[in-house]
């Protein structure tokens, strides 16, 4: 099956999705869309999935263009507002999910890079809109030179599949949570969704910690790390080493080989990789090109 078809598909499968009540039960909020109004829970996550950053009365004509058949009311801008409040957020978690799984489930054929499938992990520290609710979960924060400002700010995580363009898994997280730690989460559902054999998850400098790289390789994950200039592992590198990390007879870990990698770039200045990858088919000046793999993934994380 082609990707326009997969996409037609996952369309007709999020349409039956929100035209199904019982599904759509668990996600309203109590008391809410209970009783016969002119504004429906329907309306309501129809004109959120529609809308674009176009004004609301162009958002409503064009719905109102294209489906006719919905019938959507004449309401205020304060109506609309009100009512979204009351869905929860699970309801598109869930429908982005439908479409990732769809998607693994129904792609003929993967793209690999010298047998590979490649994912890219990657945070960024956003600002959120301001609302009594993200100050409550989120809390709020000020800065100079306006301490008077209050504003709120989250982690969000991704893992990308590189080579088929696809965001697997999302997450945000309060501002102060760990990258590491969302970082396992999105692994988790790739092992979840049984699409993580064969894989090399390529990390920002940031990730290594030797729990991390002790977690790839034993929940059978290739990895790639770029290390601090400060870790004893990249200072001790020249070109392409093996290094041991030593096992704990208290915690019950083995010793790990790692293989640290040198990368001289275009301008003379030296980056190294950790990796478990000891495949003699990936030579050292393949790594290169390897971790520049996930540049897609800084730029939709940007």
């Amino acid at each position: 099956m082609d990707r326009t078809n997969i996409c037609k598909n996952i369309i007709q499968s999020i349409k039956d999705y929100i035209m199904d009540p019982v599904k759509l039960e668990p996600h309203r909020a109590e008391k809410h869309f209970v009783r016969k109004r002119k504004l429906t829970l329907l309306h309501v996550i129809i004109y959120l999935l529609y809308s674009s950053k176009a004004s609301m009365f162009q958002n409503l004509s064009r719905i109102r263009d294209d489906l006719s058949a919905l019938s959507f009311p004449d309401v205020s801008k304060q109506a609309l507002s009100k009512a979204r409040q009351f869905i929860n957020p699970s309801l598109f978690k869930e429908l982005y999910y439908l479409s990732v799984d769809l998607f693994y489930k129904q792609i003929p054929s993967r793209k690999l890079w010298n047998g590979y499938h490649l994912f890219a992990v990657d945070g960024s520290r956003i600002e959120l809109p301001n609302s009594q609710s993200t100050f409550d979960f989120f809390g709020e924060m000020s800065s100079f030179p306006d301490p008077d400002r209050r504003y709120t700010m989250a982690l969000a995580s991704i893992i990308y599949d590189v080579l088929d363009d696809y965001i697997v898994h999302a997450s945000i997280h309060k501002f102060l949570s760990s990258e590491r730690a969302a970082a396992l989460e999105h692994l988790k559902v790739l092992e979840d969704m049984g699409i993580h054999t064969d894989s090399i998850i390529i990390f920002d400098r940031g990730y290594y910690s030797e729990d991390m790289f002790r977690y790839c390789v034993e929940h059978g994950y290739f990895c790639v790390l770029r290390l601090k200039e400060c870790l004893n592992l990249s200072k001790k590198c020249s070109g392409d080493t093996i290094s041991v990390l030593p096992g704990s007879k208290k915690e019950g870990t083995s010793d790990l080989s790692i293989r640290v990698i040198e990368v001289v770039l275009d301008d003379g200045s030296r980056e190294y990789l950790a990796t478990n990858l000891f495949d003699p088919a990936i030579t050292k000046d393949m790594f290169k090109e390897l971790y520049f793999q996930r540049w897609n993934i800084m730029q939709i994380s940007a």
